[in-house]
């Protein structure tokens, strides 16, 4: 059978829901909009008070979105300072940002084992994500197009595994999941060897728990 190389690069992309807009303070009044409604909406439903409820609701609604705005732009200045990490992007598209950066990982040969040269830039990574506890972070394993599908299948879970039980390990309180994909997502043709090492790789998304960050916006206040 033939087996997948041990070399891999983690590309990683943190994705941020949130609403169109000139800069990030001002798209994460999407997301604020939405907190805002519901904490509206509870005061409004009290007989005399729907107007009120309203006020209140696009109030609040518009300081969480800058608060979670500004921790976007926060968290990508922080991620630039993590050994590996390069190319940190911060992506404005209309109804979803982005922050998207490349950060190499190396495994050993037919392993699924994080290296001890690695530690120093998950660690990082870790102490980044603990600082945002509104993070909800999903782990994807993706391999290129050499060896059998199902080996590729299994590896690419057992790397992302890995990760998020590393990630894990360092701060049990990082909302972590993963899943691997094999090699059934590339990005680039696995036509050459660059390409490959493109394909091997995982993916981070992290996406926001709208709750939880305006349960932070109010106790900054």
């Amino acid at each position: 059978m033939k087996k997948f190389v041990g070399t891999t690069i983690l590309i990683t992309s943190l994705s941020y829901l949130t609403a169109c807009g000139t800069s990030n303070a001002i798209k994460g009044t999407g997301i604020g909009a939405v907190a805002g409604a519901a904490i509206g909406a509870a005061i409004g439903d009290k007989p005399g008070r729907e107007k009120e409820g309203a006020i209140i609701g696009s109030v609040i609604g518009a300081g969480i979105g800058g608060f979670i705005g500004n921790r976007i732009d926060k968290q990508a200045q922080e991620l630039n300072t993590i050994p590996g990490v390069s190319q940190v992007k911060v992506e404005k598209e209309e109804g979803n940002e982005k922050i998207d950066f490349q950060m190499k990982v190396l495994f050993d040969f037919d392993d699924a084992s994080i290296k001890p040269s690695e530690h120093t830039k998950l660690d990082k990574f870790a102490d980044v994500l603990s600082k945002y506890p509104e993070n909800i972070v999903l782990i994807e394993g993706h391999t290129d197009d050499r060896g059998e599908d199902d080996y590729n299948q299994t590896l690419s879970e057992q790397r992302a595994e890995s990760i998020k039980n590393y990630l894990n390990a360092k701060n049990p309180s990082i909302k972590l999941s993963s899943v691997g994909y094999g090699e059934s997502k590339p990005i680039v043709p696995n036509d050459t060897e660059d390409g490959r090492a493109l394909n091997r790789r995982v993916v981070i998304k992290i996406t926001i728990d709208q709750q939880r960050a305006a349960e932070l916006y109010q106790n900054s206040q």
